[in-house]
């Protein structure tokens, strides 16, 4: 089967990402967390374990990284336009990421939301599951 990319970024271009995988928009799971930060974002997030991930970013100077409760894995902002494209984390010197589907270019179908819980994690538990479940990344931010 051959890779289809998916684009987003941020709203004034300086972040971007692209999310290759075999999946269609429609096919990528959706994620949302019932977390104050990704509620008070209102995110849909979506990884591809087999895909591959790239972030590009124009001015890193306005490139912001914001850690929180276990600090395993960064959040990556627009410091201009202040808008939250998705995460990163390293684990045993490889780069894993998400993508929020809310910054996506394309106006595709999306698949049904799955509403998660992951407060019960701990730091051990929560680097794992990123490792298992998020995609690769090629060029991290």
């Amino acid at each position: 089967m051959e890779l289809q990319e998916h684009r987003g970024g941020c709203y004034c271009g300086n972040l971007r990402w692209t999310l290759r995988s075999q999946l269609a928009v429609a096919q990528l799971p959706v994620r949302t967390c019932g977390c104050g930060f990704c509620r008070k974002h209102g995110l849909l997030t979506t990884s591809d374990p087999q895909g591959e991930m790239d972030f590009s970013v124009s001015d890193r100077t306005m490139l912001l990284r914001y850690r929180f409760d276990t600090a395993t894995a960064d959040f990556l902002m627009c410091g201009r336009c202040g808008v939250y494209v998705g995460a990163q984390m390293e684990e045993a010197g490889r780069h894993y990421a998400i993508a929020n589907l809310r910054t996506l270019e394309s106006d595709g179908e999306l698949g049904v939301v799955q509403p998660m819980d992951y407060s019960s994690e701990n730091a051990v538990t929560r680097r794992a599951r990123r490792a298992s479940r998020w995609t690769p990344v090629r060029t991290p931010a």
